[in-house]
């Protein structure tokens, strides 16, 4: 506590030499320990914090003239050597911090944070979960309010030490556990669903297991295996905090009690012909008033709720808060881009895949420029968005794929990354009727299973293989009743290689009595397969 009152005392000195009389001060700081004190002499002035998200060039371009910026900000004034804090009767200012996260049209919202919201949240977490451990440690951000209450504001409220460092990886976790157990200390862990669902069970949790208390998780719901994973592993339940930057804390869950949401104390919710959750609350800027969420909701008879998922474009990508609406409209703002769309993959965790159309020049027709064309997209969107939320899967497509009704729907991008769940599938990228029959773009992917073993030196696909896949696409798009029955001037010129972009064009055929299916399969590298494929009538047997 005394190194932390000198910390103060040196950003004091810092912005008495440096005032502008502005009185808005941009903080951005990794170190707990820089940034509360910081925070403290700001407040202690009576002047206002504003917090960025995150340092990315086009955050801080937004915010060039919010405030002078302090910490490790590009252009961030740093405090000096250590001093006694000096304390002033001037009055708190009127906000106590300035948050921004994205609004649903996908810009930057502000969001102000009063005392006396703070002060609730502060007051019901105390009142359901009082830190009773000897520290807290991090793996989340103290830039956004989660992190900001738990990591810095209720340990100073409660007299609790926090720990100086993060640990967002499982191996510093257990580092800090281990030393807490070497000290016979018990440890509250603030987390997120990123963090916890990537817990290793080949690290020694046992040996560190007494000294892992409470552990809180927020910033998206967390999937039930994780939570049963996290507690197998660290021998403690996870408390689940649903809530948004603009709301604050609505409601909590520990999952292997039940899925329902608890409301916090004080809270009233309804739900709407809608299903959207209406919320009344004293973390709100006017607690009296309602507010409409952009959850959709089932209420429990108990006064609790079930989540249904979101009605806008607003989601949860690796712990961070992200706007599909503006990771469309900057992809589709990037070179060679046509148009772009991004959704949410569940995978283990969320992930976010893109659709995106590009002009003939940029397309990619192999691994390599594949490979290439991904790199650059998250090179140029990296200028304006953190790591953890661009786009994972990838699927570039010359004619942006519609239905019947011209709507990109739930099935297409379902059929778009079938081969995600499928290591058998291709990777499908539209397709089009011509005269002669159906033509459809298809990607082999990288690890497509069929390719395995075909061969060590150059794994390739095997021609089998490509009838398979012409015999499943003529049974979706021709109703396709009849069964395989044999090869006739089948010829394949060349391989198809992991990555080729290829187009796999089907023509129904009927000759005298017999039916058959006629092929050609032609690439970049030019042509990989033509010939006819002799069907039989499907018997079915009662």
């Amino acid at each position: 506590m005394g190194a932390w009152r000198q910390r103060i005392g040196a950003w004091q000195a810092l912005l008495a030499s440096h005032a502008d009389g502005s009185g808005h001060w941009l903080l951005f700081d990794p170190d707990p320990l820089e940034f509360s004190a910081a925070l403290v002499a700001i407040w202690e002035r009576g002047e206002q914090a504003i917090l960025p998200a995150d340092d990315q060039p086009a955050t801080l371009a937004a915010l060039r003239d919010s405030g002078q910026p302090l910490g490790t900000l590009a252009g961030g004034l740093r405090a000096g050597g250590d001093r006694d804090p000096v304390w002033s009767h001037r009055p708190l200012p009127t906000v106590a911090v300035t948050l921004y996260t994205s609004g649903s049209t996908g810009e930057p919202q502000r969001l102000d944070k009063r005392f006396a919201q703070l002060d609730a949240e502060l007051t019901t977490q105390r009142a359901l979960w009082p830190y009773a451990e000897d520290l807290v440690i991090g793996q989340v951000s103290h830039q956004h309010i989660y992190g900001l209450l738990f990591l810095i504001l209720r340990p100073l409220a409660e007299g609790v030490p926090f720990a100086t460092r993060p640990c967002p990886y499982p191996e510093t976790l257990h580092a800090w556990l281990a030393a807490c157990a070497g000290a016979r200390l018990q440890a509250a862990l603030v987390s997120a669903p990123p963090a916890l669902s990537r817990l290793p069970a080949t690290i020694d949790w046992p040996a560190v297991r007494h000294a892992q208390g409470r552990i809180y998780s927020s910033g998206a719901p967390l999937s039930r295996a994780a939570s049963d994973l996290a507690q197998a592993l660290l021998g403690s339940p996870v408390h689940e905090v649903y809530g948004s930057s603009e709301t604050g804390g609505i409601a909590w869950r520990v999952q292997q009690q039940g899925e329902t949401w608890r409301t916090f104390p004080g809270l009233a919710i309804e739900s709407d012909a809608e299903q959207r959750l209406w919320l009344r609350s004293p973390h709100l800027a006017d607690p009296q008033s309602w507010q409409r969420q952009a959850d959709r909701v089932v209420l429990d008879p108990d006064g609790g709720f079930r989540l249904l998922g979101r009605a806008d474009r607003i989601v949860k990508i690796g712990g961070k808060r992200l706007s599909l609406t503006a990771m469309d409209r900057a992809l589709g703002e990037l070179e060679g881009v046509r148009r772009a769309q991004t959704v949410t993959l569940n995978r283990r965790e969320l992930r976010l895949g893109a659709i995106v159309e590009l002009d003939p020049a940029h397309l990619p027709h192999d691994h390599a420029s594949h490979r290439a064309t991904v790199k650059r997209l998250r090179r140029d969107l990296a200028r304006r968005f953190e790591t953890p939320a661009l786009p994972r899967y990838w699927r570039f497509v010359d004619a942006w794929p519609t239905n019947a009704q011209g709507k990109l729907s739930a099935t297409l991008r379902e059929r778009l990354f079938a081969d995600l769940d499928d290591r058998r599938a291709p990777r499908w990228l539209g397709e089009r009727t011509l005269a002669e029959g159906i033509e459809v773009t298809l990607e082999v992917p990288e690890h497509c299973r069929y390719v395995d073993g075909h061969f060590d030196a150059q794994p390739v696909v095997p021609g089998v293989t490509l009838v398979h896949w012409a015999m499943q696409l003529a049974r979706r798009l021709f109703a396709l009743e009849a069964d395989f029955a044999g090869l006739e001037r089948l010829r394949f010129p060349q391989p198809l290689l992991p990555g080729d972009r290829f187009r796999l064009t089907l023509a129904r055929r009927r000759i005298k009595e017999s039916e058959s299916l006629m092929i050609t399969c032609e690439s970049a590298r030019g042509q990989h397969a033509s010939g006819r494929l002799t069907l039989t009538e499907r018997h079915h047997v009662a």
